[in-house]
């Protein structure tokens, strides 16, 4: 026998704009979020939708990375992408505020572009930037994404980020760097990782433009997990090895300053 489709919203409730499918799969993210797994079944009896368009869409927000089935008991779960969306969101909001002062210090210490950034998936975001007055500068705008492999940025903050998260992203930053990435050279950013992990500090080497280089430190709020970076950018011709070794102390100091407003007390920052 046939399933019938029950609508999550009545006919009455229904606005023009509606798009039924996104409904429901906003009732099946908001179900899965109530417990830490589901059967497929289960779901679909709290969510009253029928099983085979439950299905459908946990196939589709599986695919998306946003939901995960256990390989034993075959049970649902949202993934780590998902909190990763709703953290961007919350440090977004607050650490604009929290790193704004910190930020302009950094600009006016150096008259070089400050850019803050936080993770989204595979990439790193622009979420604020305080710009240097100088003509040859760097030309990004706020909402402007790079890959965290080849970001200062994505290193600093992939560095210091949560395991769960680190394992889970390593694959997928693997396979949409292939086939121009190598296995040599994954192996060479892994490495370029763990150095980060024991300075703080990440380089961008005219990776993403070719004549510009990035200098970036992760920032952490109380549960010591990075929660985005800052970064220093400017034309390589500016960024002699002396200007270089100054600018990482002082991204540190800021990175300091930031991490310790959101709640931190990483030991990166004993030193500093």
């Amino acid at each position: 026998m046939e399933e019938k489709e029950t609508s999550p919203q009545s006919a009455a409730e229904k606005k023009y704009y509606t798009i039924s499918a996104i409904t429901k799969a906003c009732t099946i993210l908001d179900t899965l979020a109530a417990k830490q797994s589901w059967d497929l079944a289960e779901l679909a009896r709290t969510a009253k939708l029928p099983k085979t368009t439950v299905h459908r869409i946990l196939l589709t927000f599986e695919d998306s990375g946003y939901v995960q089935q256990e390989q034993h008991s075959k049970r649902y779960y949202l993934s780590h992408k998902v909190f990763t969306l709703a953290n961007a969101v919350l440090a977004g909001s607050n650490l604009r505020e929290v790193a704004s002062p910190p930020c302009k210090d950094l600009l006016a210490q150096f008259n070089e572009t400050v850019n803050l950034c936080v993770a989204s998936g595979t990439d790193m975001v622009i979420i604020d930037k305080y710009v240097t007055s100088q003509t040859l500068r760097p030309d990004n705008i706020v909402g402007s994404s790079f890959p965290i492999f080849y970001s200062a940025s994505g290193k600093a903050y992939l560095a210091f980020s949560e395991s769960g998260y680190f394992q889970e992203i390593l694959p997928k930053i693997k396979q949409e760097t292939a086939p121009a990435v190598n296995d040599t050279a994954f192996e060479a950013f892994l490495e370029e990782i763990a150095e980060v992990q024991k300075t703080g500090i990440a380089f961008d080497n005219e990776e993403i433009y070719q004549g510009v280089r990035c200098i970036s430190a992760p920032l952490f709020d109380f549960s010591e997990h990075s929660v985005g970076a800052i970064s220093v950018t400017a034309p390589t011709v500016r960024l002699t090895q002396d200007r270089i070794e100054t600018i990482s102390q002082a991204l540190l100091k800021t990175a300091k300053t930031i991490s310790q407003r959101l709640g931190s007390s990483n030991p990166l920052f004993k030193t500093v």
